[in-house]
């Protein structure tokens, strides 16, 4: 069930409102050029990226910091606290559960998965690097759940195939 604060909280931000209706708006165009078989996976995967660029690179009050951006990268030089606690709290268990469905739409869509993988991780990088410069706190252990929850997206949609 959802909590109506969340619900209050993505529907009273005018940035989010704004980049999500650019995503659908995006999302039809896109999926003309796709071939006809895959055309509802290439809207579904660009409906699902706005609403996970939209989750993720919004915030209410913008706080650019330069030091929020060196604590972010200085993070990757620690391997214990990048790993340490893997999938230890709610907010862990959801960023894994996040790009899950980006993983496995983008596998079907294009059948390099370790290409796919590795956009995906990069795109989570450059979206806690965002949080970081803008104030939102961006977190290397952020990026690991994600690009786990890319890779088990990946896996899932390999096992489709077969």
């Amino acid at each position: 069930m959802l909590d109506s604060g969340v619900v209050w909280a993505v529907v009273s931000q005018p940035r989010l409102l704004v980049l999500l209706g650019l995503t659908v708006l995006v999302a039809g165009p896109i999926g003309v050029r796709i071939s006809p078989g895959r055309r509802r996976l290439g809207v579904l995967f660009v409906l699902t990226l706005g609403a996970v660029l939209a989750a993720t690179v919004t915030t209410g009050e913008f706080r650019p910091s330069w030091g929020g951006m060196r604590s972010y990268l200085d993070g990757f030089a620690h391997p214990a606290y990048v790993i340490g606690g893997f999938g230890s709290s709610r907010e862990k268990i959801a960023n894994l559960g996040l790009f899950l469905p980006l993983g496995f739409l983008a596998a079907r869509l294009w059948p390099r998965p370790l290409a796919v993988l590795a956009a995906l991780a990069a795109l989570t990088f450059g979206i806690e690097l965002w949080q970081a410069l803008i104030g939102r706190g961006g977190d290397a252990v952020d990026v690991l759940h994600n690009t786990v929850g890319a890779l088990v997206g990946v896996g899932v949609a390999r096992l489709w195939k077969r």
